[in-house]
């Protein structure tokens, strides 16, 4: 265990990294929640919006996504530093490190998410034993239900797939890391919840076009469809997602395009 003084690294002594982080992630969280907001009651986006079906508003949805940031995650990042587990050691990692990092990052979130949510969160028993069901309440149509859940889904879903592949990284102290780590994920979880799927507003090239593999290729990336069918039929794409390689429900053939509407995963 470390001493509360060596917390910081190059930080102010009043500035745990691990607090930082947290910070710049509840700017992206809440920031880009706001413009889906925003966009919900204006219709700016109507043209991309595909799912509206929640029935709790804004005002409803937050305290809770509150009380599971500040009361769970942080404490439990804030803990892990203090442990010495990550949020500590080399100031800078060097480019490879940090563009490996960023890579084992995706693939560690996916697989711990992967075990989390489908033999664990969605195993017959538990789902409402955990609450799961709660977040299976909301339709991800508003950008910020993604953290609307019990405190035990939180926990399994959303703080251990963050923290144990932190861990495992081992990305020091780099404030620049972390920070676009924490800010990154807090965005993806968003816009699969937002009910927005941005790759409708990419143009369509004609079958002859030079363009159409690309297009494609960037559609597929940029679509929410994998957690939209995931909350749509509850047996598909666990961790498969906007930002995520989808490396486990490949393999185990439960990502959405595999696996019939009526299929059982």
């Amino acid at each position: 265990m470390i001493a509360a003084s060596d917390l910081s690294g190059p930080l102010p002594a009043w500035l745990p990294l691990s607090v930082l982080a947290f910070a710049a992630q509840m700017i992206a969280y809440h920031g880009v929640g706001l413009l889906f907001e925003w966009s919900d009651r204006t219709g700016r986006l109507r043209s991309c919006k595909v799912r509206d079906v929640d029935r709790l508003s804004y005002r409803q949805l937050l305290p809770r996504v509150l009380a599971n940031q500040f009361f769970i995650l942080l404490p439990a990042m804030v803990a892990v530093q203090y442990w010495g587990l990550a949020f500590v050691g080399a100031q800078h990692l060097s480019l490879w490190h940090f563009l490996a990092g960023m890579l084992l990052m995706g693939v560690g979130h996916d697989i711990v998410q992967y075990i989390a949510h489908r033999f664990i969160l969605h195993r017959p028993g538990l789902i409402r034993t955990l609450g799961h069901s709660l977040h299976h309440s909301t339709g991800a149509s508003k950008g910020v239900s993604a953290c609307y859940m019990s405190s035990a889904d939180f926990f399994l879903e959303i703080v251990l797939p963050y923290l144990i592949p932190l861990i495992l990284v081992g990305a020091g102290a780099d404030v620049l890391f972390h920070v676009v780590v924490a800010s990154l994920g807090a965005i993806g979880g968003l816009y699969e919840h937002s009910g927005y799927d941005f790759a409708l507003a990419l143009p369509r090239a004609p079958s002859t076009s030079i363009w159409r593999r690309p297009l494609a290729f960037l559609a597929a990336a940029v679509t929410s469809k994998a957690h939209g069918e995931h909350h749509r039929r509850s047996n598909v794409s666990f961790s498969d997602g906007f930002g995520s390689p989808g490396i486990c429900d490949a393999i185990f053939a439960t990502r959405w395009d595999m696996v019939g509407d009526k299929g059982k995963a």
